[in-house]
């Protein structure tokens, strides 16, 4: 069924598809995060957030920012949440940012999480990746942590090269005291390489 509901979504109108989204609201608050952590439900939002209007999903979406902490962890909703940053506005994608930037030391250990963080960092404004990136840094070991990993060391690079001056030279001074454990792993040395740090782990 959820086949066939987003086959409608993709090839009908958006006005044709309101029905979907007035029988999800009439299920109550909670609805939102509760589809977005489906199996299958999930693909049915990532269809909506494609192909519907903002003023239609307006409430829906409401619903996932509220509870994008936990869905940007979530195996599912994660997928969500990234689709939101790539569709939504840049007020939506700000208000996620200041949700996660409080629960960076969790985020930042979470392969799930990481995925939201980088489609945050590209997607975002100057703002709200300034914002982030200082998050990061400002969390003991975070970009460390991330940098070991294959979906955060993603999100390392992108902030490599989205940083400011100032916010770039602090990641590559917190990389440069790690490089030496960095430089054992495929994802480190990846991230070595792209900050120029990795003759100083080949010296260390």
């Amino acid at each position: 069924a959820n086949h066939v509901l987003q086959k409608c979504i993709v090839t009908m109108k958006p006005s044709a598809c309101q029905f979907v989204v007035d029988e999800l609201v009439r299920q109550g608050p909670g609805i939102a995060s509760k589809l977005a952590r489906h199996k299958y439900g999930y693909r049915v939002f990532q269809r909506l957030l494609e192909h519907l209007m903002q003023q239609q999903t307006a409430q829906l979406i409401e619903g996932l920012i509220a509870d994008c902490v936990l869905l940007s962890a979530h195996r599912f909703g994660t997928y969500v949440i990234q689709h939101l940053l790539e569709h939504g506005t840049d007020g939506q994608r700000r208000q996620i940012a200041v949700a996660l930037v409080p629960q960076m030391a969790q985020l930042s250990t979470n392969n799930d999480a990481c995925m939201v963080l980088d489609t945050a960092l590209v997607r975002g404004d100057r703002e709200t990746q300034d914002l982030l990136v200082k998050a990061i840094l400002d969390s003991e070991d975070a970009i460390s942590a991330m940098a070991h990993t294959r979906r955060g060391h993603v999100a390392v690079l992108s902030l490599l090269q989205l940083a400011g001056d100032e916010l770039l030279e602090s990641a590559k001074g917190q990389l440069a005291k790690q490089a030496l454990a960095l430089k054992k792993c495929r994802f480190g040395r990846l991230v070595l390489k792209s900050a120029q740090l990795d003759s100083a782990a080949a010296a260390n």
